[in-house]
């Protein structure tokens, strides 16, 4: 068995690109632990915990990240670094906003990092494998939405590209939100 602090620094080389694979029903543990984890991280300093805790719970529960896994519309990817899951994707068909358009667009429902790894290329090949298969599923535009004050994802979409072509609402279950939505032509 691999030691804890071998494993650590196993993650944190610099030599270590980070791989995205498709994910499968066997992930779907980790897929609610990674969504869980990073959207905490994300938002504790925006969202009232408790309010977050519950979207989270909700949201990431097992049982509700199988039944988003197994709709015809979704598909999740895992990002690892030496074996490890340290984010994950999720494509959705089938959902539009009317800033897009007349656009063929595939939404980004969900990109999310663990923090210790943020730096590590880790959203550039999660995005750059997403934007692979909107093009493998005939899409021409790849779209999401990310909260108006959630600077540092904006910051990272418009570095890899992307442009701010609108607004959307959120809903947490508790609060409305207003979400930037961001596009790419692929």
């Amino acid at each position: 068995m691999e030691r804890w602090d071998d494993a650590v620094t196993a993650m944190n080389s610099s030599n270590k690109e980070p791989t995205v694979r498709n994910a499968t029903v066997e992930d779907i543990n980790i897929l609610a632990a990674l969504g869980t984890t990073t959207c905490y991280e994300a938002y504790f300093e925006l969202d009232p915990s408790s309010d977050l805790a519950d979207y989270c719970a909700r949201i990431y529960s097992p049982e509700n990240v199988r039944i988003e896994f197994e709709d015809v519309n979704s598909t999740y990817f895992i990002a690892e670094i030496s074996d490890r899951a340290v984010g994950f994707a999720k494509l959705r068909e089938n959902n539009h906003v009317d800033c897009l358009g007349d656009r063929h667009a595939i939404e980004l429902q969900r990109i999310y990092v663990l923090e210790r790894v943020k730096g590590q290329n880790v959203g550039k090949a999660m995005i750059a494998r997403c934007l692979d298969a909107a093009r493998e599923k005939g899409y021409d535009t790849l779209w999401l939405g990310v909260w108006e004050k959630n600077l540092r994802a904006q910051g990272f979409y418009e570095k890899i590209g992307m442009k701010n072509i609108g607004t959307t609402g959120f809903n947490d279950g508790k609060n409305d939100f207003v979400n930037f939505v961001y596009a790419i032509n692929i």
